[in-house]
């Protein structure tokens, strides 16, 4: 369904009834990375499934849009699904705006869920190839970034492929300024130290990008916070481990 938000109108899936699990996916993808997971645990929990500003079918809007604009978004689904709580998921930049969320909207939080993410801001070095990458998608498409991000996806040469078509299909303009927008986050552990909600924090055990350390960084910083490392799992537990990280996420 669309829905309208703010300036755009947001595509949003829901599959399933109970409570509401509501799940950002990663950069240059889309709702349909979480829909196998969901549609195993439907018995047990509503989740909505967001196109974010500028990726899916989602529309872009101000080209100049920011991480904090996008959890705004999520808000006004929230508003206008009628959901006063939620679990709120995000995996990868998914996680980064789900912190931004927390940081204005605490008290919409049932539990938050932080899925092969971190809570740091990017080193010098990243930015920059950040700024490059933003550069290089609007002057030659979004494929750029497809072809060079989906091999350190995950180890599945199906999941590797099925990643790279979902990035290449982005709008060039979105996918450019979400990667400017990653670019200029700040890091939030001072947001995850102050939550008073449960807080899962997974992760694959063969993720190429999120190393461990991050992971245990933002354990540390609150007591209700706890971490689980998916077996056989890389960047994409969603895909690779559906059934494990379901599990977890509907026993929250």
């Amino acid at each position: 369904m669309k829905i309208k938000v703010n300036d755009i109108n947001m595509h949003v899936e829901i599959v399933g009834e109970g409570k509401p699990i509501v799940l950002l996916h990663g950069v240059g993808l889309d709702h349909t990375i979480w829909l196998e997971m969901a549609q195993l645990y439907q018995d047990q929990a509503r989740f909505v499934l967001l196109d974010l500003r500028g990726e899916g079918q989602s529309e872009t809007g101000d080209a100049n849009h920011t991480l904090e604009q996008m959890a705004e978004d999520v808000l006004g689904v929230l508003d206008k699904l009628g959901i006063a709580q939620a679990l709120l998921g995000g995996h990868s930049m998914g996680g980064y705006i789900a912190l931004a969320f927390a940081e204005k909207h605490p008290e919409r939080l049932a539990c938050l869920a932080l899925i092969a993410t971190n809570a740091g801001r990017d080193s010098e070095e990243k930015k920059i190839q950040r700024y490059a990458d933003a550069e290089a998608i609007l002057k030659h498409g979004s494929h750029v970034l497809a072809n060079s991000m989906s091999p350190k996806l995950s180890l599945d040469p199906q999941i590797q492929e099925l990643t790279r078509k979902l990035i290449a299909a982005t709008e060039p303009r979105g996918l450019a300024n979400t990667q400017l927008a990653i670019a200029q986050r700040p890091e939030r552990f001072d947001v995850l130290a102050t939550l008073t909600c449960p807080i899962l924090i997974a992760a694959g055990k063969e993720d190429q990008i999120i190393p461990a350390a991050a992971v245990q960084a933002m354990v540390k910083v609150n007591p209700k916070a706890h971490s689980v490392f998916i077996p056989h799992a890389g960047h994409m537990p969603m895909m690779e481990a559906p059934r494990t990280l379901g599990a977890l996420l509907v026993a929250m």
